[in-house]
């Protein structure tokens, strides 16, 4: 017999393992590849790494009867940053969960299944958002409305791709909220959303869509990690004060080529002992990079990741695209340097009294929530490298 122990039971037994899987692995090709710990926590929410700084001081040359070289210890910085809150929660109906009798069971695992499986593939596209953000939560930047409505467009149509129906959002005009709804309908053609409640303020220029309570509280994201001009400190260091805490940019990078990109990797390298291993692209970027090798009648030699994500090799690294980088963005990443730091994987919110799935005071409907404490760390911002205004190559271009 199904009732709200044996559901709980499932979940937390059944389900768990696949849910973290899928979340884990098969969000993002890039995401897949970074190293999860629980080693650098302190107390409850607090990621403290200790970072080494270049090379050791203890090498060097002299006489045969001279004095050996002085020790030098390695050097050391301290990172920190608070973990993030990752939440997604599913809600049963009492009628449902009643009904699930006899030759009705089925009907509702059914029902549990589809629930399951909406919410880790809302999961799924919320971390692979959050992975390249700016940890602000901010979806879109809207134009001005004209007068209260449903309706907010969007200042940059890409941003759309952010956005999927369903999701609950709110609107803010700088620090004020002036709308909150769910998303019922998104154009990617035009750049408008419908939500289906109006605002109750005229969104202005610039008024930002944010993931529902996620206002500046999401993962410290690749776009944060690689704005050193808007955000000027980065896991509590000063980043003018250190080279290797600023990411390589390069802005109009202008017509695609394979040598245009080694030289790149080179320089990061070369710069910092490292090995880039991943490149990450937005769409026109990728695109280009295919014409390029079509261009060449060069066979695109692939590769599957963990996860099963499919990625073209460049020079034996792995290239794949992802819909939230900028189209004409080309990121090149050293994935050691990288790890998602974490109380512990997702896990159900579990009081061991009352299960999993408890229900809403007043409502007939019981809701469960899943959560994951942590953050996105990255001990060598410098060795990272962004590509920007990439553009299709030109005739003949290597």
């Amino acid at each position: 017999m199904i009732n709200l122990t044996t559901v709980s039971e499932a979940l937390k037994v059944l389900y768990i393992n696949p849910i973290r899987e899928f979340v884990n692995m098969q969000a993002d090709p890039f995401a897949s590849r970074i190293l999860q710990t629980s080693d650098n926590i302190v107390g409850y929410q607090k990621i403290v790494r200790a970072v080494q700084i270049g090379a050791n001081g203890g090498a060097g040359a002299g006489t045969e009867t001279g004095l050996l070289p002085v020790a030098g210890e390695n050097l050391y910085k301290q990172f920190e940053s608070d973990t993030k809150n990752l939440y997604g929660t599913i809600a049963i109906s009492d009628k449902i969960l009643r009904s699930a009798t006899g030759q009705n069971a089925g009907s509702f695992v059914n029902a549990l299944q589809r629930d399951v499986d909406t919410l880790v593939a809302t999961l799924k596209f919320s971390l692979a958002r959050q992975v390249y953000g700016d940890g602000t939560g901010t979806l879109m930047t809207c134009k001005a409305q004209s007068a209260v409505g449903k309706v907010l467009e969007a200042q940059n149509k890409q941003q759309t791709r952010n956005l999927l129906p369903g999701l609950t959002v709110e609107v803010y005009n700088t620090n004020t909220k002036v709308g909150s709804g769910r998303v019922v309908d998104v154009d990617h053609a035009t750049g408008k959303i419908t939500l289906d409640t109006a605002t109750t303020t005229s969104a202005a220029a610039g008024a930002k869509v944010v993931m529902q309570g996620s206002k500046y509280l999401e993962l410290t994201g690749l776009g944060k990690i690689f704005d050193a001009a808007t955000y000027t400190t980065l896991y509590g260091l000063t980043r003018a004060d250190y080279s290797w805490m600023r990411p390589y940019t390069k802005s109009n990078f202008g017509a695609i080529s394979e040598a245009g990109l080694q030289e790149v990797i080179f320089q990061q390298e070369d710069t910092y002992s490292g090995k880039i291993d991943h490149i990450a692209c937005g769409q026109t970027a990728y695109l280009a990079y295919l014409k390029l090798m079509e261009a060449r009648r060069t066979i695109n030699d692939t590769l599957t990741l963990s996860g099963g994500h499919k990625a073209l090799l460049f020079n034996g690294i792995p290239l794949t695209r992802t819909k939230f980088l900028a189209d004409d963005c080309i990121d090149m990443y050293d994935t050691s340097s990288f790890s998602i730091d974490q109380i512990a994987d997702w896990e159900w919110l579990d009081d061991n009294v009352h299960g999993i799935l408890q229900r809403n005071a007043r409502y007939a409907t019981y809701e469960g929530s899943i959560a994951k404490y942590c953050d996105l760390m990255c001990v060598l911002p410098g060795m990272q490298a962004r590509l920007t205004g990439v553009t299709a190559p030109t005739a003949g271009g290597t």
